[in-house]
């Protein structure tokens, strides 16, 4: 379940455009802005929420990139909200282009996909245990 405080008298909710279908929620824009080219800005949603899977247990969420704004290549940068966050959801969008883009309030920002928490207390330890993939790191898998 979604709960959703609107904070702003342009604040619209989140959506959902095909129920049953849509990873993710539909997340606007408060306010305009205009983001000069290879610049970034904060964009307000206007909205607080609370997330909570079927049982109840407390859901986050991962703010990923609309694929309408990112062929116009503006990009979230940043985007991981904690279960506990009950503040305005604010959005880093990054132009990667070299013209102005322009974001007007009610526009579609980013899309907002629920995720568990599946983060459990740490345990320092002397040894991990063995596996086939032991220490090979980036494009240790590419080569021969």
């Amino acid at each position: 379940m979604l709960k959703v405080k609107l904070l702003s008298p342009s604040a619209k909710p989140p959506s959902i455009a095909h129920p049953g279908e849509d990873l993710g929620y539909d997340l606007y824009a408060s306010e305009s802005v205009t983001i000069t080219p290879r610049a970034h800005a904060v964009v307000a949603t206007g909205v607080a929420m609370e997330l909570t899977s079927s049982n109840g247990d407390p859901l986050g969420a991962l703010l990923r990139d609309k694929s309408s704004m990112a062929a116009r290549r503006l990009t979230c940068t940043g985007g991981v909200i904690d279960a506990g966050y009950r503040g305005e959801i604010r959005v880093m969008i990054e132009n990667l282009g070299d013209e102005p883009a322009e974001i007007l309030a009610g526009d579609k920002l980013v899309n907002l996909i629920p995720y568990p928490v599946l983060t459990t207390p740490v345990e320092v330890v002397n040894d991990l245990a063995a596996s086939n993939r032991e220490t090979g790191g980036f494009g240790s898998s590419g080569r021969k």
